[in-house]
């Protein structure tokens, strides 16, 4: 009796007993809502892909990470303890795959009571090919010029390739890569650069990324130079003889560096002509003799001899003043 007693009490108007139910759970769980609160972080996705595979194009780059948590306990979460991410390491050949995104929590957040986490996107479809590793060759860039009347002669790269790892076929298609700008301008010596590598590709990392050492070799143009009627330097004539024609005159060329010989004069007695030995009138072929610095070179060419035709200075002063000699 006492139960079926028990079990009519229960039974009893149940439509508003269980009315009464729903009231109060809802108004636990109203009462719990107003205890938590949301906050919202956009994070950028990393991607990871430590597998056979990496990925090409674009992808998410940022998704919007929502968590829900104890009022006091949500405004101290803080964007560096959420990572967002996908993982590409399960896959393992060429395709376009749809990957869920996934949040990493720091471990002091993850004791909060209660506590709810939700991404969105949920998932993000990317494209991925088979990595590739390549040794290329590496490209110094220069820019700039040198001092004037200075070129340069000789680069080298140390080292001269490097690996480079990416998606297969950009990797089969890159020839070099390229090192950062190097500026010339003016110099007029060797100089020996350290310098980093140049992004060609987002999709193209090099295996070290050290510095490598560039050395550019600076040095002096060579030239060639046109010197037109030079006058020859007469040396030990006879008072009593004279040239006929005059001083002789000759075209030579010199060749050097820009810096020396672009203003180079040459001395007076650049090219001579020994006359010491001549004691009777007449026509003379005779050597020249050329002075030329030990930084500048003589360009085949040049007269080795020159004819003269030696008189007497009486004849030489009537010719000159419009007379004929006897």
């Amino acid at each position: 009796m006492k139960a079926n007693q028990f079990f009519n009490k229960i039974l009893d108007k149940w439509p508003v007993k269980v009315g009464c139910l729903i009231i109060a759970i809802a108004l636990y769980l109203f009462h719990q809502s107003s205890l938590t609160e949301k906050k919202s972080f956009v994070l950028p996705v990393q991607v990871i892909e430590e597998g056979a595979v990496i990925h090409t194009g674009d992808s998410v780059s940022n998704v919007t990470v929502t968590v829900k948590a104890n009022t006091e306990q949500v405004s101290s979460i803080h964007t560096n303890q959420l990572q967002a991410y996908i993982s590409l390491n399960d896959i393992s050949k060429n395709g376009e795959y749809t990957v869920p995104v996934k949040v990493n929590v720091a471990e002091e957040i993850l004791s909060f009571d209660p506590f709810e986490i939700k991404v969105k996107p949920e998932y993000v479809k990317i494209r991925v090919e088979n990595k590739d590793l390549k040794d290329v060759y590496i490209e110094p860039s220069i820019i700039g010029e040198p001092e004037h009347g200075y070129e340069i002669t000789e680069i080298k790269v140390n080292p001269v390739t490097a690996e480079i790892m990416g998606p297969e076929s950009i990797v089969e298609n890159t020839k070099k890569i390229y090192t950062e700008k190097i500026d010339v301008t003016g110099l007029a010596k060797k100089e020996t650069f350290r310098v980093n590598f140049r992004s060609i590709n987002k999709l193209i990392t090099v295996s070290d990324m050290e510095p490598v050492e560039v050395s550019v070799k600076i040095e002096p143009k060579q030239m060639e130079r046109t010197f037109e009627d030079f006058e020859v330097f007469i040396n030990g004539l006879n008072e009593s003889f004279a040239i006929k024609d005059g001083t002789p005159v000759i075209t030579f060329v010199l060749s050097g560096t820009v810096p020396v010989l672009e203003n180079y004069t040459p001395a007076k007695r650049f090219v001579t002509l020994d006359l010491r030995h001549i004691t009777e009138t007449g026509e003379y072929e005779l050597p020249l003799n050329y002075s030329v610095p030990s930084y500048l070179v003589l360009m085949e060419g040049a007269p080795t001899t020159i004819k003269v035709q030696i008189e007497k200075v009486e004849d030489f002063m009537k010719e000159n003043e419009g007379g004929v000699a006897e």
